[in-house]
């Protein structure tokens, strides 16, 4: 660390603020000291007061400089032993402002830390996309607190930042598995949030007790069964007659550009007539959860549901909703009364179950309907990937559901197109 000192306005005639050039971790701080100064009793050269007795308390002043100087190291090397990382620009200045009482330090608890956290979720940026956090992402973290304040209550045991350690981690386990019949996947997600909020916690300097920081204190995951509708099975729930309700042949609609257009439902659900450029065939359009701005060829099904609905594609229901009617839907379509297998941990057992793929058609098979079967057409990764939004080929290949099936056709196909056949010797 690098500190050096200057003045606000060296050209003044009246005395001026001194503040503290800090530079670490390739980062600078420009932080401003209690001390003020008139710059004819600076040495530019020193950086410190003069020594002159025209400034008698140049040795006292000069004392309180150095004293503020080894202030600033020691809660740097504080900072850093207790988290083993450098703090951000914005956590220092708060902890200097606390050092040199700028400000008093307020103390938290657990819970009022966590209250205090999702209240600023509203204003807080997701750093990926640049954009504001959603009130869904906000709504998962209330609902992680209300469960941490229920299984206090079942468990009769204070949480606290000093009591959040690995039997914690085990009972809090214990409790979602036997008293809630939890999936391992939904706990996996209340714990990232508890870690989420002690890693600002303690990167703010809340929170000393880092055992949530150890190996065996993790989020768990296990991989999920999930669909994608083929060509064959688009086509004929494209076809199918729903002009007996209006609801289901509106959610169908929709369902299907999300098919072939790649979007989320919270996009391809808010389809607005401005976003469509009839002229260049082009949906343009600017993703909610990300902020990409992306450009989609209208394809021949699409541009014949905007149509019907001249362009002003209905108001749509909440996404739970829409995920029940997909399910009265594709009760209607044959093709998906074909059975998958579906296995999930829940309640801390593994459970295998045989469902129709009906049963488990959601607003989010659109997107991966449309990634895998472009995939297998053979359309290249890295331009699906530009229509999706996918910044990574692992999180992209994520959305990729080939059955083994599909997969050996791929491996026909690759092997036809390029002459490969076996021969016998």
């Amino acid at each position: 660390m690098n500190i050096s000192l200057y003045l606000k306005r060296p050209q003044s005639e009246t005395e001026t603020t001194i503040f503290a050039r800090i530079t670490y971790n390739k980062q600078t701080l420009k932080y401003y000291l209690p001390e003020k100064i008139n710059p004819k009793f600076w040495n530019l050269t020193e950086h410190r007061a003069r020594q002159t007795q025209k400034f008698p308390t140049h040795p006292e002043f000069n004392r309180s400089l150095e004293n503020k100087i080894a202030s600033i190291h020691n809660v740097y090397m504080k900072y850093f032993n207790d988290n083993k990382e450098a703090p951000t620009i914005e956590t220092f200045k708060t902890l200097l402002d606390i050092e040199f009482g700028k400000v008093e330090k307020v103390t938290y608890t657990f819970f009022t830390y966590f209250e205090k956290y999702i209240a600023n979720l509203s204003n807080k940026v997701n750093s990926k996309p640049g954009k504001l956090i959603s009130k869904g992402t906000k709504c998962t973290y209330q609902n992680t607190l209300n469960i941490l304040r229920k299984f206090e209550k079942a468990y009769k045991r204070k949480i606290g930042f000093e009591t959040i350690d690995i039997d914690f981690y085990y009972d809090f386990k214990e409790y979602l598995n036997n008293e809630r019949n939890l999936s391992v996947n939904t706990i996996g997600k209340l714990i990232k949030n508890i870690k989420v909020v002690l890693n600002d916690a303690t990167e703010n300097g809340h929170n000393k007790n880092l055992a949530f920081k150890g190996k065996r204190f993790i989020v768990e995951s296990e991989k999920s069964t999930s669909i994608y509708l083929n060509e064959i099975e688009l086509a004929e729930l494209y076809s199918l007659d729903l002009s007996n309700s209006k609801k289901l042949d509106t959610v169908r609609d929709l369902f299907l550009i999300g098919c072939h257009t790649g979007l989320r439902y919270s996009d391809y659900s808010n389809i607005k007539p401005e976003n469509v450029d009839i002229e260049n065939n082009m949906l343009n359009i600017q993703t909610q959860k990300t902020g990409i701005s992306i450009a989609i060829p209208l394809h021949t099904i699409v541009k014949t549901i905007l149509k019907k609905y001249d362009y002003n594609l209905p108001k749509s229901i909440s996404n739970q909703k829409t995920n029940d009617y997909l399910k009265d839907i594709g009760l209607q379509v044959t093709s998906l009364h074909e059975q998958v297998t579906k296995t999930i941990t829940k309640g801390g057992i593994q459970e295998v179950q045989r469902l129709f793929k009906y049963e488990i058609l959601t607003t989010h098979t659109a997107r991966r309907s449309f990634a895998t079967n472009l995939y297998i057409s053979g359309f290249p990764s890295i331009s699906i990937m530009k229509i999706t939004g996918h910044t990574s080929e692992r999180s992209f290949m994520k959305y990729i559901k080939i059955t083994p099936t599909d997969n050996a056709k791929l491996l026909q196909e690759h092997w036809n197109k390029n002459g490969a056949h076996l021969k016998v010797v």
